[in-house]
């Protein structure tokens, strides 16, 4: 959920150049709001219209869907949301590190995603450049996460918000990117 919410939050950082603090405050404020409609609705507590709207918007961006196959392209009603999708729950520290992080170390994330892919990074998709911000970001600056877990992160990220093809896009240009950065990781794996 924070690697969700953080490649949505980066997206809008990217696209506006808005204040970091009031991207986070956003994010975290409707994930607040909607576990709390989550958690009334569970409870069988009758929500208003619009509280029912908003967590159904609420649910739609942020939760982690239990199914992804057969997704519909309308929204279902919220009961079937609900049945799908698992309760909006962030590891709000995880998203802040993710979200500051990034601009943080922007430069250094930059040039090391420019050595892979095929164009200048800023020509990259706002979508796909995010995903791949973040991943990178976990491969340079979090080696305690397996590069594994990273890659296959960064896919499933592309394949909920990207383009049809984007993942294999960003599994490329993070698998080089593993192998330069990741080296005696991936030698170690290959061992065992």
């Amino acid at each position: 959920m924070a690697r969700r919410c953080a490649v949505q939050a980066v997206y809008q950082w990217q696209l506006s150049d808005a204040d970091l603090s009031a991207i986070e405050a956003q994010f975290l404020g409707e994930l607040k709001e909607a576990k709390v409609l989550f958690r009334r609705y569970k409870s069988g507590y009758d929500l208003t219209d619009h509280e029912q709207n908003l967590l159904e918007e609420s649910l739609e961006k942020y939760c982690r869907q239990r199914e992804t196959e057969d997704q519909q392209p309308e929204r279902p009603p919220l009961d079937e949301l609900i049945e799908h999708c698992c309760a909006p729950e962030i590891n709000a520290r995880y998203f802040k590190e993710l979200l500051h992080g990034v601009p943080e170390h922007l430069h250094t994330i930059d040039s090391a995603l420019g050595e892979f892919a095929d164009r200048p990074v800023a020509e990259i998709d706002p979508v796909e450049r995010a995903i791949l911000r973040i991943s990178a970001y976990e491969l340079l600056f979090r080696l305690e996460i397996p590069y594994r877990v990273v890659l296959n992160e960064g896919i499933d990220l592309a394949k909920h918000f990207g383009a049809t093809e984007s993942h294999k896009y960003i599994n490329g240009i993070l698998d080089r990117l593993a192998r330069k950065h990741r080296t005696a990781e991936i030698q170690t794996r290959h061992k065992t």
